[in-house]
């Protein structure tokens, strides 16, 4: 079987280390918990706006469908009723293709951020274990 190699271990050393300190008996590493909790609570955030907008769009949209039903109960002549629901029908797929654009917009642009912002937040994570467990001073394969 072929032997591991030293940054190999170190990895795996490193691994197993964070995972004592996340994970330790006596409760979680605050220094490594913190990250993951902020993490959560900003997407716990964008969720709660991204619920709000949705509920903001759905509150309009009912009022459009109130406006429909008002105009329906009423209705004059079958061209009266044919103009109420080709507008109603129009406004609705306005509404709705302009909200997922801006939607599905943000979403992107959040996601991409949230890529490199996880990245460099795993680097400083895996850093601050690597360091912890004592190997952040071997940077050369040969003495300095």
């Amino acid at each position: 079987m072929p032997r591991k190699s030293d940054a190999t271990a170190r990895t795996s050393a490193g691994y197993a280390e964070l995972v004592k300190r996340l994970l330790p008996p006596d409760g979680p590493d605050p220094a490594l918990l913190g990250p993951i909790v902020a993490m959560q609570t900003q997407a716990a955030d964008r969720m709660l706006q991204l619920n709000q907008e949705w509920l903001r769009f759905t509150t309009d949209r009912i009022t459009c469908d109130r406006a429909l039903l008002a105009s329906l109960s009423n209705p004059g002549d079958p061209a009266a009723i044919a103009s109420a629901w080709s507008e109603f029908y129009s406004g609705a797929i306005d509404d709705y293709s302009a909200l997922y654009r801006r939607l599905w917009g943000q979403y992107a642009e959040e996601m991409t951020e949230a890529v490199f912002d996880s990245q460099k937040q795993v680097q400083d994570l895996f850093m601050t274990s690597l360091q912890g467990a004592g190997f952040g001073e071997h940077r050369h394969a040969t003495p300095v």
